[in-house]
């Protein structure tokens, strides 16, 4: 038999009475079942069980005089049980309901004295809000008004009365006014474990409900003392797979990083329609382009201070899940400053406590000093101005899928170093520190393209977790003059075509005429 609300129930009397059925409310001292029978000679049917409150008391009050309508009393703490062989049902009269809900009330403690005490303590402990999991209504506001005022209820676990839910002779009067005994409620949930379905939150679970919001509330209140950060997400459709990040996932990552979100609201960049997902379609760079002729100077007057009169560069964190080359751009606008924290989409991650793939897993181990190797493949004879610069993280990236400027027949044209991990895949990133070692080798690697060889021209082939591909982006320094020609793989397991050139002065495309300044 469903339990069920109080509008429900009154909705379900009225539409039984008006089919002509005769009604029997059988009731303890806090919750009624309902019963209907097409005559006096009929045996009663069980319709539903669940809250008498004011919308059952108005109907059934109202129909007083139809003598259609029974009560009867039981014990148990499920009446919808009762035999009704041994039913002594009686004409319902105003004056029994009124007196029932007067009792309901009591035994349920909606009518219960709490201290002063026990009432600031609980209400602290639960900040003002609905300790029911998945509400947490604010309940020094109205929810309809916005005004101000006191709309929680204080509930007993062990109820106060040892008739009322979850009664009991020895401790309900014992915990009558023990504030660990109390939840904070609105005055829906409190209905609910109380009287709709009372018999469903024992209290055990109640107490771990109790529980589980006190430390949710310290926790959360704790990330008061984290620094601020602006929030910046570049977010795009990867081979058809639409990336969404909704706030509460931005708070669980930066809330787990020691960071919180500064009063700015997040923003986004480089989001040019998401139905454009093939890097190497003349639709999909004619779409980049005309996104960033207005965010690139956007995003450049954020970073560099024009937009806020001249305040230095906040703290920034960033959300990216991008093509490549958009995300090398990305890292290369962003540029490598402290106090930008980039954060990693990971896979398989929705068990973890945070509940967000953005937040660094917990099992993520501490990896070692040597977990990146930088090698030099092909060396550097002294005249060649251009080089290659492979990054293998999540896969190998075989000289045999490389652009024939760079490779031939699998064979290495132009000097080459290649970043690359052991195991590869998409999990070569899941610990702050991965980033931290990362950026050394890539550093080490472009120290000995440009500082050492003297490269103009860099041919980059990356294949990393996003926040990796960022990385890159953000070592492309505008003081370093070489120019970074990026590329991407066709589909499947096809060879790397070019996409966009960044240089220190502008992006273009490769093999069309488009490009915007990243002069600032």
């Amino acid at each position: 038999m469903p339990s069920i609300s109080d509008d429900e129930l009154a909705a379900e009397f009225r539409k039984t009475l008006s089919g002509g059925s005769e009604i029997l409310f059988v009731a303890n001292k806090f919750k009624v079942a309902m019963f209907a029978r097409a005559a006096a000679t009929s045996s009663w049917s069980a319709v539903a069980a669940g809250e008498f409150d004011e919308e059952c008391i108005n109907a059934v009050s109202s129909n007083v005089r139809t003598r259609r309508v029974f009560w009867d009393s039981t014990t148990l703490a499920e009446p919808q049980f009762v035999d009704l062989s041994t039913a002594a049902p009686a004409l319902v009269k105003k004056a029994l309901i009124a007196s029932w809900a007067k009792t309901a009330d009591q035994v349920t403690g909606r009518l219960g004295h709490v201290s002063s005490d026990v009432k600031r303590e609980v209400a602290y402990l639960a900040a003002y809000h609905c300790q029911f999991p998945g509400c947490g209504t604010d309940l020094g506001q109205h929810a309809a008004t916005g005004g101000k005022g006191t709309f929680s209820y204080f509930a007993h676990i062990v109820a106060a009365s040892a008739d009322g839910p979850r009664g009991d002779l020895l401790e309900s009067p014992r915990l009558v006014n023990d504030p660990s005994n109390f939840l904070l409620l609105c005055d829906e949930c409190h209905r609910l474990i109380d009287k709709v379905d009372p018999k469903k939150y024992t209290v055990e679970q109640l107490r771990q409900m109790r529980t589980e919001s006190i430390r949710e509330v310290k926790r959360l209140l704790g990330t008061l003392r984290y620094p601020e950060v602006d929030v910046v997400y570049f977010l795009g459709n990867v081979t058809g797979q639409v990336a969404h990040i909704s706030d509460r996932d931005m708070d669980e990552a930066l809330w787990a990083s020691g960071l919180r979100r500064s009063s700015k609201n997040p923003e986004s960049y480089f989001e040019f329609g998401r139905q454009h997902h093939a890097p190497h379609k003349l639709s999909y760079w004619s779409a980049v382009f005309a996104t960033l002729k207005f965010d690139v100077p956007n995003l450049q007057a954020k970073l560099n201070g024009v937009r806020t009169g001249g305040v230095p560069r906040p703290r920034l964190a960033v959300f990216p899940f991008h093509g490549t080359s958009v995300m090398l751009l990305a890292g290369r606008l962003l540029g490598d400053m402290a106090g930008t924290y980039v954060f990693q989409p990971h896979r398989n991650k929705m068990s973890e406590p945070s509940g967000t793939r953005w937040a660094w897993p917990t099992d993520a181990v501490v990896p070692t000093q040597e977990k990146f190797e930088v090698k030099t493949l092909k060396g550097h004879t002294g005249s060649e101005d251009e080089a290659n610069l492979i990054v293998s993280l999540t896969f190998p990236v075989a000289a045999a899928r490389l652009a024939p400027v760079s490779a031939e027949n699998g064979n290495l044209i132009l000097p080459t170093i290649e970043i690359s991990v052991e195991n590869f895949g998409h999990s070569t990133i899941r610990h702050p520190s991965d980033l931290t070692l990362f950026g050394a080798a890539v550093d080490q690697a472009l120290r000995c393209v440009q500082d050492v060889w003297n490269i103009k021209k860099v041919h980059l082939y990356v294949g990393a977790p996003a926040a990796a591909v960022v990385l890159v982006g953000q070592k492309m320094q505008a003081r370093h003059h070489a120019t970074f020609v990026c590329y991407e793989a066709l589909p499947g397991n096809g060879p790397f075509a070019p996409t966009i050139e960044i240089s220190s002065q502008t992006v273009r495309t490769v093999g069309q005429d488009l490009s915007v300044s990243l002069q600032t």
